[in-house]
Order: C-alpha cells, then sequence, then structure tokens
C-alpha cells in the first residue's frame, strides 16, 4: 500500500460527515442504525456491568446506548473532542487516539469494542494488540465490520451488474482515471476478477493459513466513500479467528451474527465480520 499511514489518520481526524454516518438529531435512526452491534455487544459481556471502551464512536451513539444498558462505556475517536458536529453528547466520556496506540494502562477494560474501524487502520494487527493490551484477563474483544472478502456478496454484485451490462448492452468497461476504487471492483471484469481472489483467499484462510495474512489495499481517499472505498485492510472474520489463536492472547468466543438466519453455517462467505474474542 503506497498511501502513508499520515494521510489515512488525517483524513478519519479531520474530515466530518464524508467518513462517518451522519444523524444529527434523528435519535431513532441514529438507534437502529447501531442496534445490531450494541446488542452483540452487550449480550455477550463476560461482567456486568462492564467497563467498555467503543473505539471509533463518532457522534457517540453506540456509546450513549451502551451506558443506557447500564454499562460504563465511554468512546474513543481521532476527532478532537471540540469537535461538535462529531462528539454530541457531553455526558459521554470520550477520549480522542488512535485504535492503533491506544491512550490508557494495561488492563483498564472488561471490554474492547470497534464498529466500522479495523479495516480503515493501516496497521489492523497493532490495533488488535492494543485492544487486548487495555483488557483485563477474561474481558472480550469485539469487532464489527464488514467481510471484504465475503464471496456471497461479491458474487452477487457480480451477477447483477453483469445483468445491468446485458441489458445495456455494454459488457466491456475498461477503467478510468475518475473511477472509485472499491474493494469489489467496479468494472464488470474487476468484479468477477475479485469474486474469484475472494473465493480463493476465504478457502486458503480456512484451510491451509494459520498466521493471518493480513491483506491490505490502497484506499481511495476522495469521498464521498461508498462501500469501503477507503478501506485499508480487507478485513474477515477468518484474519482474527486465526491471529488470536496464532498470537495465543485470545481465544475465540463467536464469529457469527445473532439475528441472521443460517449464517452460523455461511459465516466465512457473508458480508460482515462479527467476532468476539476473549482475553487469555
Amino acid at each position: 500500500m503506497s498511501v502513508a499511514p499520515e494521510t489515512v489518520q488525517r483524513l478519519y481526524a479531520e474530515s466530518d460527515g464524508a467518513v462517518r454516518p451522519a444523524f444529527g438529531n434523528e435519535s431513532a435512526q441514529a438507534r437502529e442504525y447501531y442496534r445490531r452491534y450494541v446488542d452483540f455487544v452487550t449480550r455477550q459481556l463476560a461482567n456486568r456491568p462492564a467497563r467498555i471502551l467503543d473505539i471509533g464512536c463518532g457522534a457517540g451513539w453506540s456509546t450513549l446506548m451502551m451506558r443506557e444498558a447500564g454499562h460504563d462505556a465511554g468512546g474513543l475517536d481521532l476527532h478532537p473532542c471540540d469537535r461538535v458536529e462529531v462528539r454530541a453528547f457531553e455526558d459521554v466520556p470520550y477520549t480522542q487516539g488512535d485504535a492503533q496506540q491506544l491512550p490508557f494502562a494495561d488492563a483498564t477494560f472488561d471490554a474492547v469494542s470497534m464498529y466500522q474501524v479495523l479495516e480503515h487502520v493501516t496497521e489492523p494487527e497493532l490495533a488488535l494488540r492494543e485492544g487486548m493490551r487495555v483488557l483485563r484477563p477474561g474481558g472480550r474483544l469485539f469487532v464489527v465490520g464488514p467481510n471484504l472478502v465475503g464471496a456471497g456478496p461479491t458474487l452477487y454484485w457480480a451477477l447483477c451488474f453483469t445483468a445491468h451490462c446485458f441489458r445495456q448492452r455494454k459488457l466491456w468497461e475498461s477503467r478510468t482515471p475518475e473511477m472509485p476504487r472499491h474493494p469489489c471492483g467496479n468494472t464488470l471484469p474487476e468484479m468477477w476478477l475479485q469474486t474469484l481472489r475472494n473465493v480463493m483467499h476465504t478457502v486458503q484462510k480456512l484451510t491451509v493459513e494459520r498466521v493471518p495474512k493480513f491483506l491490505m489495499r490502497e484506499p481511495d481517499l476522495r469521498p464521498p466513500f461508498y462501500g469501503d472505498n477507503d478501506a485499508c485492510y480487507l478485513c474477515n472474520p477468518m484474519d482474527l479467528l486465526n491471529w488470536g489463536k496464532a498470537s495465543g492472547l485470545a481465544k475465540p468466543i463467536r464469529w457469527w451474527s445473532f439475528d441472521r438466519n443460517l449464517v452460523r453455517i455461511i459465516w466465512p462467505i457473508t458480508g460482515g465480520t462479527w467476532v468476539a474474542l476473549e482475553k487469555r
């Protein structure tokens, strides 16, 4: 990846709505957006009430919801705390900081959670190690985000785009400099090639890969960011499970979401990463 880490960090620290969901005063909409994530975390806490670090909290809606559930939750984000358009709740503890260098002592929290964060960091393994460092023994690290090597969604969109191209009688389109760079591709050849790659990556990570190979990509830093165009890392649940085992730092507790049928069976090819790791 040729983009400097400082460039990516500056994007998230200085940009506003372009890199984060914005809800303003729409409480119902914000709560529905974060509901699955907050439920995933709060249903699997080892201690209750728990002290939780909510990394990448943005405006603080998810942190607020965790506090309303009775937990001592605080948020962390790259934004300065006085950026009111991002930092909405003055009564919710907030720390400006980086997931790859957490400003907390060892064994501070019962739980560390990340929502749509890990795919945007330049050193995902460092962020995982930092999360484990600030956890107490038996504490849990929750990572929720996309599965960017999920072959199922990639195949679905490749088929949909193929049908669209047939209707338009335009099966071949060359990449232009103005095109966004989506992790799954933007042209028909790119989509099918990435589908094949994702199948190969998934099989490899499930079978022969024991120490995870964190697949990095060059992010597209031009807003608006649709579909994780700005992702640095091809986040996926297999890497997290393999990392926990290979590092000896954590044991897997869960790797599928609660509220989707069949995900316990087809989790490697779905579009989401829902992983809970417990610190040894």
